[in-house]
């Protein structure tokens, strides 16, 4: 028997139909089957905020969620000194061959579903995220959460990335077994198809961790089966200088040479694309996912406000760190403003919109980021009522300059209430928690055994 929701916000927004008061939207399912200036009169069960603004769900178009409490106080406030160069290679990777090499699958899943509960706390009803092929069982736990998660995982032709104490990347030999089949029998074993609410697909690392043939095949086979592709690109300066080395050309020329710029490929960051670089993103019709708040971790500007003026399809992700879209949003927003020096650059309804519509339309989602009759029903309902916001003079801006994601009442997926007045239901939260920050403290622990948290690192760490 099919369910009926009402929801009765002050406020509804999405890209297409603009702001909108004192609308209703009717759920029958897992779609929405109105939206309505008549308050509707069947017998239902009825969601009432007055000072309510509902919203499509967010698309986060990056992440690592399980990178989120490896990392949380390890990759802060990184001082000159600290790490031997380039934080991938001198930190983040050698530290996730730890945890992959320490716990067991149970706790591997243990620390994503821990990970899955912030980034769903967050607002994020779709995740696209990159994982290593041992930390599979996010695959289960996002499933068991009810969440929207398209997973691809990490492929590498050499595995081990580090860096010399003179701070030179060094890599592993290549690999015997770059992952790629595994990646194919974790589709054919869980992927739902094009509309489905778990997808799987492939994340090779990046353009200078992955051979051409390994990218090439990986292009065939997506486009084959029909898979969602992401892939890290132009993210740093050691990633551009050995691309350059080995194959003469910036890594975006690499990608279009290897026929994988296209529509579907998300392409996480390129934070060093030249204008003309995003030129040639957006005549091929690829994707970028941008995470500014991750950046700016490290001392970077993301350059956000180009991105905007370039016209590429822009959607926004987290990237481990925060997991939480509102403050990515306003992140990314204030950084676009300081950058191009014009406070009207990327408004509350562009950043919303990247993190909706377009969001959904870099994966091939039309049905998702909307509130049209018809579309999936993955919605958010943020509770306005508080005196961060008060008065309200528009939701939209008051949200993302105000806002905090503790102040989101609802969360639905395909209709199903995972957050239900500012309260998990699908999950109990202390218990995963207790269980997740136990496994990351046994990595942290086997991590400064062997030596490998950097001494200026460790020294601010707990006792």
């Amino acid at each position: 028997m099919t369910t009926t929701l009402i929801i009765e916000p002050r406020w509804i927004w999405d890209a297409a139909g603009g702001l909108r008061g004192d609308h209703y939207v009717v759920v029958q399912g897992n779609r929405i089957a109105d939206v309505t200036r008549d308050r509707p009169t069947m017998e239902a069960e009825r969601i009432t905020l007055p000072d309510g603004l509902l919203i499509p769900g967010f698309v986060n178009l990056h992440n690592h969620a399980f990178s989120a409490p490896l990392f949380r106080g390890l990759a802060d406030d990184i001082g000159d000194g600290d790490l031997p160069g380039d934080i991938v290679y001198s930190l983040l990777m050698p530290m996730g061959d730890i945890a992959a090499e320490t716990l067991s699958p149970e706790e591997i899943g243990d620390v994503a579903e821990m990970a899955l509960l912030e980034t769903l706390k967050g607002g994020s009803t779709t995740i696209m995220d990159v994982w290593r092929l041992q930390q599979a069982p996010f695959i289960e736990r996002g499933r068991r959460l009810g969440l929207r998660t398209y997973s691809c995982p990490y492929l590498f032709s050499t595995p081990k990335m580090d860096m010399t104490p003179d701070g030179k990347p060094i890599t592993a030999p290549p690999a015997a077994d770059t992952g790629f089949d595994t990646v194919l029998s974790l589709f054919h074993r869980y992927d739902e198809g094009p509309m489905g609410r778990t997808r799987v697909g492939y994340g090779p690392h990046g353009l200078d961790t992955c051979t051409p043939e390994l990218l090439q095949q990986i292009g065939r086979t997506a486009e084959e089966i029909g898979c969602p592709l992401t892939i890290h690109a132009a993210q740093s300066q050691v990633e551009l200088d050995i691309v350059r080395e080995r194959y003469g050309k910036s890594p975006i020329e690499h990608l279009r040479d290897l026929r994988l710029l296209r529509p579907g490929t998300v392409l996480a960051h390129c934070v060093m694309a030249t204008d003309d670089e995003l030129a040639i993103i957006r005549e091929y019709g690829a994707a970028v996912a941008s995470c500014p708040y991750a950046f700016a971790r490290s001392g970077f500007g993301v350059p956000f406000a180009r991105f905007l003026d370039s016209g590429i399809r822009l959607g926004v992700g987290t990237d481990g760190v925060g997991l939480d879209m509102v403050a990515e949003l306003r992140a990314a927003q204030m950084l676009a403003k300081v950058q191009a020096g014009r406070a009207g650059i990327a408004s509350a309804e562009r950043m919303l919109r990247a993190a909706t519509a377009d969001g959904a339309a870099a994966i091939g989602r039309h049905d998702l980021g909307t509130l049209a009759p018809g579309a999936t029903a993955d919605l958010l309902l943020f509770d306005l009522a508080g005196a961060r916001y008060q008065p309200v003079w528009n939701p939209l801006q008051a949200l993302l300059t105000n806002g905090v994601a503790a102040d989101l009442h609802s969360l639905l997926v395909d209709g199903v209430a995972l957050l239900r007045d500012h309260r998990v239901v699908v999950a109990d939260e202390a218990a995963v928690v207790k269980r997740g920050a136990a496994a990351i403290r046994r990595v942290w622990d086997t991590a400064r055994s062997m030596g490998r948290i950097p001494k200026g690192v460790a020294e601010r760490g707990a006792i």
